[in-house]
């Protein structure tokens, strides 16, 4: 399957087909006027009390769809940054008729040059008195207004990188068209903000994400395909999917926390609102799972709760402001679970603490093994990570972390994640090691990695700080399974299994301790780090 295609099935795009191909990098453009975060919680409507128990099947949701639609909008979005066309033969067949509307029988736009559709195809004739085509939108989304003034919430993906954005909201039977300005996006969510220059606006009501049980009936509202003012209604399947790896920026992952529901998503429903048996807003309908590109049954939405986190750093500052400990993880599979001797797979193993970090600082050690922050169970990496994220910088946290099999509480103050974070390292000239009888080869215990003990030398051609004990790395097998894991050439590997390594004879002996991985924890470039190679 060709990865057009791929990204449009992930998507529930804001359109047809490739027409969200695009994730937009910038986080302001056209702001609308300031405002702060308290006046404009201020201005919403909010019920948390939870769902009444022993509810009986309702025969009719008319009544909460009669309370939903009319802040339900239709966005169009026009122009945009690097899009690329998508090719006819990527697109289902059942979806042609959409394409061709879009972009025409050549898979490109029309222009004002182009020849009326029923002109004579020979020649150069064409239709002088021709007025120039109207502007088409690149996709079609939903949103919902959250406040009387405006304010509408919807993905990223549908407005992130358009030029001009109209909204058309639907109010006792009169339709109106309102141009839109970016009040802030965040790739990282597909969360986005946008402001219609309006009053008086029916506004939804935003439920309590928190509260949501798997079987609660949802509705979700847009408009698939066009069709304005749609509304399907499902179960809650799942919550918190995560790693579903659909939402981020360039190579950088996203934050993910989906509800997965089997309520019909389709392209254009993407920024609509998902709503619980009250009619009260759980989350942001975001994108579908299928090998078609059509509902499948397998929908997600994000949170409201985390939405709206987003949009109060959004309303204040343009942008998002994120904790950050600087720590790379992993999550914990049976076998590691038994390697740390831990009861479940829960939690997050840290693989790499960087230097001058908050992680460094606190004692956060490589091979620690993170089960709960400030009392909220970590389940895995991506759990972590998220609950990270949600806390602003300088706040200070209490994590707990199984450490040689002993729980032990560490207290950490929050950094805040950088704009960029860039992992690469700058290598010296690639010259022969040298190898002066000194270098021994790992193969039997991990097979591929040659190291040398550190001398004057190596430390000065590897730049390893006088402090520093162990093996050098001077000679990798690219094929070998340390070098898939990440380990380089250059690497100083400080401990095997756990124990401290002064020399390649150490090294040796403490890797035989274990039948099937050995554990190397590992300084780069004063970063420290953890790798589980195999010994087969």
């Amino acid at each position: 399957m060709k990865p057009t295609l791929q990204l449009t099935q992930i998507l529930a795009a804001a359109g047809l087909l490739a027409l969200s191909s695009g994730i937009a990098f910038a986080e302001v453009k056209n702001a609308a006027p300031k405002l702060v975060a308290s006046e404009f919680k201020s201005r919403l409507l909010t019920d948390t009390a939870p769902l009444p128990e022993g509810g009986q099947l309702q025969m009719s949701y008319a009544t909460v769809v009669e309370k939903i639609l009319p802040s339900v909008v239709t966005i169009f979005a026009y122009g945009g940054k690097g899009e690329e066309q998508p090719n006819i033969e990527d697109v289902p067949p059942q979806l042609r008729p959409f394409f061709y509307r879009f972009f025409g029988e050549d898979g490109v736009p029309d222009t004002e040059d182009d020849q009326p559709r029923n002109a004579p195809r020979g020649g150069n004739r064409r239709a002088p008195q021709q007025a120039p085509a109207p502007l088409r939108p690149n996709g079609v989304g939903s949103g919902f207004i959250v406040s009387s003034d405006g304010y509408v919430m919807t993905n990223n993906h549908v407005v992130g990188e358009a030029d001009k954005i109209e909204a058309v909201v639907e109010v006792n039977g009169v339709t109106r068209t309102y141009l839109a300005k970016v009040v802030g996006t965040d790739p990282l969510t597909d969360v986005a903000l946008i402001k219609i220059d309006a009053t008086g606006l029916p506004q939804a009501t935003l439920g309590d994400s928190d509260k949501l049980r798997v079987g609660d009936i949802v509705l979700a509202a847009g408009a698939p395909m066009e069709l304005n003012r749609s509304v399907t209604q499902g179960i809650v399947s799942a919550l918190g999917r995560s790693g579903m790896n659909i939402v981020g920026r360039g190579r950088t992952a996203g934050y993910e926390d989906f509800i997965q529901t089997d309520a019909s998503i389709n392209p254009g429903n993407s920024g609509g609102p998902l709503v619980d048996a009250l009619g009260r807003v759980v989350g942001i309908n975001t994108a579908i799972l299928s090998r078609s590109g059509m509902n499948a049954g397998i929908g997600f939405a994000i949170p409201v709760n985390m939405a709206m986190r987003i949009v109060e750093d959004l309303i204040d500052s343009g942008s998002v402001r994120r904790g950050f400990l600087g720590i790379e993880l992993e999550d914990i599979d049976r076998e590691k679970a038994e390697m740390f001797g831990l009861e479940d797979q829960g939690g997050a193993l840290v693989r790499r603490v960087t230097d001058n970090s908050p992680a460094r600082a606190a004692g956060i050690e490589v091979g620690d093994v993170v089960v709960a922050l400030d009392g909220l169970r970590v389940d895995g990496s991506a759990k972590l990570r998220l609950i990270v994220s949600s806390r602003k910088p300088g706040t200070e946290v209490t994590m707990t972390v199984m450490r040689d099999g002993q729980s032990v509480p560490i207290k950490a103050k929050l950094g805040e994640l950088p704009g960029a974070v860039t992992a690469a390292r700058n290598n010296e000239e690639e010259t022969a090691p040298k190898r002066g009888g000194g270098g021994v080869n790992f193969a039997e215990i991990v097979p591929g990695v040659t190291v040398q003990n550190l001398t004057p030398a190596t430390r000065e051609r590897y730049d390893v700080p006088a402090d520093i004990t162990g093996v050098v790395v001077t000679k990798l097998d690219p094929e070998s399974d340390a070098a898939t894991k990440g380990v380089e050439e250059g690497d100083v590997i400080v401990s095997v299994n756990n124990s401290p390594v002064r020399a390649v004879g150490e090294a040796n002996e403490m890797a035989k301790s274990r039948e099937r991985n050995v554990f190397l924890k590992v300084y780069r470039g004063g970063d420290t780090m953890l790798f589980i190679v195999g010994k087969n």
